[in-house]
């Protein structure tokens, strides 16, 4: 074994801070599919634990920005709850929300009409 092996490893912050930013992004997303996927199609045993892995991420590199949120956990005021369950200020624009919203079902429906 050589010397090279027993210097501790330095660690990069920054590519820390970015790879928790990233798992926080998709979290959420696993926290969307996971709540359309439980039994009762809102919530889950499996979604507790995907709050409780955000909620440990979330106050070391701040709150994901809610632009990347799935809009139904915006709607339904999860991402909001879980925030303020940390005590983490979050300011969605809940006005772009509906018109996202508005834009995407316009465009489902003119896909199921051949439009």
């Amino acid at each position: 074994m050589s010397d090279e092996s027993a210097k501790p490893m330095a660690i990069d912050h920054q590519k820390l801070e970015e790879v928790a930013r990233e798992q926080l992004v998709l979290l959420w997303g696993d926290l969307e599919r996971a709540r359309c996927s439980a039994i009762n199609g809102k919530w889950s045993m499996m979604c507790d634990s995907l709050v409780e892995r955000i909620k440990s991420l979330t106050p070391l590199v701040g709150p994901t920005p809610w632009e990347e949120i799935q809009i139904p956990l915006l709607e339904l005021g999860i991402y909001q709850q879980v925030h303020a369950e940390l005590g983490i200020p979050v300011d969605v624009d809940m006005e772009r929300v509906a018109k996202t919203r508005e834009s995407i079902d316009g465009r489902r429906e003119r896909a199921r009409s051949g439009l």
